[in-house]
């Protein structure tokens, strides 16, 4: 289950602990393992709750210490959505209370459910929400090759795991993929995701693709900063009416959120500010980073411990949070207004033409550009000129760029969001009826401009759609050919071949 590029960790036993090297160097042994492992599947294992009782009203002595819940127990990641990813440090009180947060909620889990490991155990999400939360509801965690976005769809159907929680990037290449098996993700309980923006539109293409591959729950959104407890607001189950992300349910016993303005005073339902979290699960500092450990968390005059998440968000009158983006993601226009991304983001309507998109802006001499960064459905790729016009006309861009897929950052497995950001050069704007204005972007200078016909755009697509038709006729008239000849004994098979390539 390791990637390619790790796999020869394995190849020198001499580095594995003793145990270990007795199981790798002795085949006998490891059919022992194989054989004890089958033994289990029929094996009727103590609920956690059961446990937790008979210990409370056990009078045993502990064979160990006492546990110093003081003691540092984990270093982690956050998903670095910032383009800074940090090593987040949990004391152990912090794991104990992430478990305790969650007694008494119905989040519909069942002991024995598979869970589909896609987020490696060394990053926040994955060793809190996705590891010890699981393994404290009675669950499996089955590992998979992390980051494979390709094959995602497959491997989730090939796992035949119960629950799910992956970046929505990881939904969205399934969805470029499409019909897998109209029982795929039958056993499907619950496939969640979080860590990176949620379009209304990204959600129905999730939720149709799950869908037609049989899966017969919805898409379940979560939300919430790894520091303050991996999972400080999740919405399990959105609103059936809507679809989207707009609705979820009340922070979670024994966690405290608000949302304030730029001075720190709370702000009444309905308004959105920034949102600070309070949680006994929460992390203790950042790994030998005092200065950005200070700036994540303070103390209020009554001695609470808040999070600085760094989110925009808004209460419900319910009593629930919407987080709605990263209050670093603004813009400002020719008149200073602050215009914040994510809100273009969101209004992404689910018939245009683009699956995923992010929204950046670039400085120029005169004002913020404003510009997408997009990725198309498969069935518009051959139309760009027009999509691109459209698109900028109908959500008031200065340009767009288009991307055959978005790359990923190699620390978080998400979308790289760093270098999207980063990425000035070769963006497309409307001009008039023939053309197209192609724009390079220069931090506090004028954008450098270029005026493309339109049919150029267009025509690069299709002389690659004319060269793959070529290729397959070739392959077909070869391949054929030369098992027709070779099938009926004709001696001359090669000569026939060679002749058609």
């Amino acid at each position: 289950y390791l990637p390619e590029n790790n796999k020869h960790v394995f190849d020198n036993s001499t580095k594995l602990p003793k145990k270990l090297q007795e199981i790798f160097c002795d085949s006998i042994k490891q059919k022992e393992c194989i054989s004890r492992i089958k033994m289990l599947k029929d094996v009727n294992f103590i609920k956690l709750r059961e446990l937790i009782e008979i210990g409370k009203n056990s009078n045993n002595n502990l064979e160990s210490k006492p546990v110093d819940i003081e003691r540092d127990v984990s270093y982690s990641y956050t998903s670095g959505t910032t383009g800074d990813p940090k090593c987040i440090v949990y004391k152990e009180k912090s794991a104990n209370a992430l478990i305790e947060l969650h007694k008494g909620i119905n989040t519909k889990d069942y002991v024995g459910e598979r869970v589909f490991a896609v987020i490696p155990l060394t990053h926040a999400t994955g060793e809190r929400f996705c590891g010890y939360l699981q393994l404290a509801r009675g669950k499996t965690i089955v590992p998979i090759p992390i980051y494979n976005k390709d094959s995602f769809g497959e491997d989730l159907k090939n796992s035949k795991c119960n629950w799910i929680t992956a970046a929505p990037s990881f939904y969205l290449a399934g969805v470029a993929q499409g019909l897998i098996g109209k029982n795929a993700f039958e056993n499907i309980t619950r496939p969640s995701s979080g860590g990176e923006p949620v379009t209304k539109s990204n959600v129905k293409l999730i939720d149709d693709w799950l869908k037609m591959n049989g899966c017969k729950v919805r898409f379940s959104i979560g939300g919430g900063a790894a520091e303050d407890g991996s999972s400080t607001i999740c919405s399990y189950f959105m609103d059936e009416k809507t679809k989207t992300n707009e609705t979820g349910h009340p922070v979670e016993p024994g966690i405290r959120a608000k949302i304030v303005d730029e001075n720190g005073k709370v702000l009444p339902k309905g308004v959105r500010g920034y949102l600070h979290v309070s949680s006994p699960a929460s992390a203790d500092r950042y790994l030998n980073n005092l200065e950005a450990t200070q700036k994540r968390w303070y103390y209020d005059k009554d001695g609470v411990r808040w999070g600085i998440t760094g989110d925009i968000a808004v209460q419900n009158n319910d009593g629930s949070y919407n987080i709605l983006g990263r209050a670093s993601d603004v813009a400002y226009d020719k008149n200073g207004k602050k215009i914040f991304l994510f809100d273009i983001e969101y209004s992404l309507d689910a018939n245009d033409p683009i699956i995923e998109w992010e929204i950046s802006a670039h400085k120029t001499n005169r004002n913020d550009a404003i510009v997408g960064q997009v990725v198309l459905k498969p069935e518009y790729a051959y139309n760009k000129a027009d999509i691109i016009e459209k698109m900028c006309n109908k959500y008031n861009l200065d340009a767009i760029k288009i991307y055959e897929k978005f790359e990923s950052s190699e620390v978080t497995g998400k979308r790289d969001f760093k270098k999207l950001k980063s990425d000035k050069d070769d963006y497309y704007a409307p001009y008039d009826e023939d053309n197209l204005l192609k724009i390079s972007y220069f931090d506090g200078k004028a954008p450098m401009c270029e005026i493309v016909p339109k049919y150029l755009i267009n025509e690069k697509v299709k002389r690659l759609q004319k060269n793959w038709i070529k290729f397959i006729q070739f392959f077909l008239i070869e391949k054929l050919s030369f098992f027709w000849y070779y099938y009926n004994g004709d001696s001359n098979a090669f000569k026939y071949r060679d002749m058609y390539i």
